[in-house]
């Protein structure tokens, strides 16, 4: 039986940190379980899962940098490469440069992001082997001029040559009290 205990919230940022990098490291940027976001729907009482993007605190230089690299090759092949490169070297390394905030991509119109933008707040879980976390976040559409917007977009953009602007971007920011770890 798993149980829960309070943490401190950075042992959550540093797991997940850990984790992606290990991914880019080992996987070739291959997402992992733990990199999803899951959601109990609660009308339906099914989750929903959607894989996160941890944000930077201060995204601008590093959303500059992607928007530079992509627009330097139009070969996916490169840009996919010098990202894996990116991320799998320190990038990761500095969990304070992260504060937890995440965003997801949803394609444009979605009814997920409708009820999740309906309900300001939800509770989200991260779970990967015998390691879970479980917490509150507040959600916000971003805007395609925000900064938080570019990074999600360009970062995406490294993984999925067929992204287009035709999306929705949603970020969570996590509410710092209440942090479960599920061991």
């Amino acid at each position: 039986m798993r149980s829960m205990t309070s943490v401190g919230w950075s042992n959550f940022v540093i797991w997940q940190c850990s984790l992606r990098q290990r991914n880019f490291r080992m996987f070739g940027g291959k997402p992992s379980e733990g990199t999803n976001a899951i959601v109990i729907d609660k009308k339906k009482n099914e989750p929903v899962s959607f894989r996160s993007v941890l944000l930077e605190k201060e995204c601008l230089n590093t959303a500059k940098m992607f928007e530079f690299m992509h627009k330097q090759t139009h070969d996916p092949e490169t840009r996919f490469d010098k990202a894996i490169k990116f991320f799998s070297s320190e990038y990761y390394n500095t969990p304070k440069n992260f504060d937890g905030s995440f965003t997801a991509i949803f394609g444009g119109g979605s009814g997920i992001v409708k009820n999740f933008l309906k309900l300001k707040k939800i509770n989200v879980q991260f779970f990967e082997r015998e390691t879970g976390f479980n917490f509150n976040v507040k959600i916000t559409k971003l805007k395609k001029t925000d900064n938080k917007w570019k990074y999600t977009f360009y970062h995406n953009a490294f993984f999925n040559i067929n992204l287009n602007e035709d999306i929705e971007i949603l970020n969570f920011s996590p509410e710092k009290t209440g942090l479960k770890k599920t061991t």
